[in-house]
């Protein structure tokens, strides 16, 4: 028991926090390249000369701040610059990921007609039964997968539009073919535990840490357009706002 307790600690605090700064160091000078994959926890302790529970506990404790993530049966890795993300802006995923010198790719998933259940309806206004055109999408930056959503289209506002390429941007989509314009959008997000079936689509373990985003748009005369909900990895964005 003596022995774990001076495995844990020392006179400058927890062992696994000077793990947690050495790693985190060599990230900050560039010895760790963004997306380069970390020695394993048993080399890790060895180098470090502790243990692998001090090792598993840098690694969480750099997981949780953003700087690195988990592959599932990959390792560890170090995570890439965040995405600049402003959710209250109508620009492409693609056209942003792009302005900031990444690679993106969407992946369609699903599409379908669905009738409204009744927390759609409460979140759209839309009445119990009416249809609703579901589209599930995955999106990646620099070949990993990022984010996937639900988009809940209002069928009877955006007719045929299940029959579009959705591997491309929806917000050009609805301003080409419907001359469409979004005039308000209602916006939540809160930071959530990744399950399946998201954790899974994304490559992660259930209960990784995620960030949740919804946002409901309307039309200038306030019709219901787009209902789209966001389960994003928690490293991936930085969240920045324009207030005027």
């Amino acid at each position: 028991m003596r022995e774990r307790e001076q495995e844990q600690s020392s006179a400058n605090g927890p062992i696994y926090l000077r793990v947690r700064d050495q790693i985190a160091d060599q990230i900050e000078n560039g010895l760790l390249q963004p997306n380069s994959r970390l020695p394993s926890e048993r080399v890790l302790a060895e180098s470090n000369h502790t243990t692998r529970v001090t090792a598993r506990l840098a690694l969480a404790q750099l997981e949780a701040e953003g700087r690195i993530y988990r592959s599932n049966r990959r390792g560890w890795f170090v995570s890439p610059p965040r995405l600049v993300y402003n959710p209250t802006e109508d620009y492409s995923f693609s056209d942003n990921v792009v302005a900031q010198g990444r690679v993106p790719a969407t992946e369609t998933l699903d599409v379908t007609t669905i009738e409204a259940n009744a927390w759609l309806a409460a979140k759209t206004g839309l009445a119990e039964g009416d249809p609703i055109v579901r589209l599930h999408r995955r999106r990646q930056i620099d070949g990993r997968s990022v984010l996937v959503e639900n988009i809940y289209l209002n069928a009877r506002r955006l007719p045929g539009i299940e029959t579009f390429d959705f591997n491309r941007s929806l917000w050009k989509l609805m301003r080409e073919h419907y001359g469409l314009e979004l005039a308000r959008k209602q916006i939540e997000m809160f930071p959530t535990a990744l399950v399946d079936p998201q954790a899974e689509a994304l490559g992660v373990n259930a209960g990784t840490a995620g960030l949740y985003v919804t946002r409901c748009s309307r039309d200038n005369e306030g019709c219901f357009v787009e209902f789209d909900e966001e389960f994003w990895l928690h490293d991936t964005l930085s969240i920045q706002v324009d207030v005027r």
